[in-house]
């Protein structure tokens, strides 16, 4: 995984805004940042596909939303010990374009993406990945709960008023 992986990843605080987050990775040419509190601890990933799915429905402007909201969170991750073919069964199965790689310490060392991947795996592997990884959708679990995913709610202009967890039993909103 170290020869593959890109470590030379930025972050981004969970208070900071939509805006922020695409300046820093325009600036950088990249796709994903981690996401950190206020205590530098990583907690999440946002990328274009995340700014996409979680933030455009809000139909709000990039600076009114901070990252917190839109982030894929808890977040994706595989220990630096694992194969290509563990991380790319990974991303599939999640249906995720990029994760986090972790030391045996759970501190972030770097970024794997599907690209990275097809870089050093066989064409048929290359296939398998990528077309199991379109066949699904990503649902994003409830912080809170773990158990229920988070779906919109709309307002009567349907807009997206706020998220909320989908397990009766759960009271979560974003």
């Amino acid at each position: 995984m170290e020869k593959i992986m890109n470590t030379n990843y930025r972050s981004v605080n969970e208070n900071s805004s939509v805006f922020d987050a695409v300046k820093i990775m325009n600036e950088n040419r990249l796709y994903g940042l981690i996401v950190k509190d206020n205590e530098g601890k990583d907690v999440g990933l946002i990328s274009e596909r995340s700014i996409i799915k979680r933030f455009i429905p809000r139909n709000k402007k990039p600076d009114e939303v901070q990252i917190k909201y839109v982030m894929r969170k808890p977040i994706p991750k595989v220990p630096s010990s694992y194969d290509v073919r563990d991380a790319a069964a990974y991303l599939s199965e999640n249906g995720l374009e990029r994760c986090a790689v972790v030391d045996s310490t759970g501190k972030v060392v770097g970024i794997i993406t599907l690209t990275d991947l097809s870089r050093y795996l066989s064409r048929a592997s290359i296939v398998d990945v990528l077309l199991s990884h379109r066949t699904k959708d990503y649902k994003h679990l409830c912080p809170k709960c773990g158990v229920g995913v988070l779906v919109p709610v709309y307002d009567q202009k349907g807009e997206i008023k706020v998220f909320r967890c989908s397990n009766p039993a759960c009271d979560y909103e974003e």
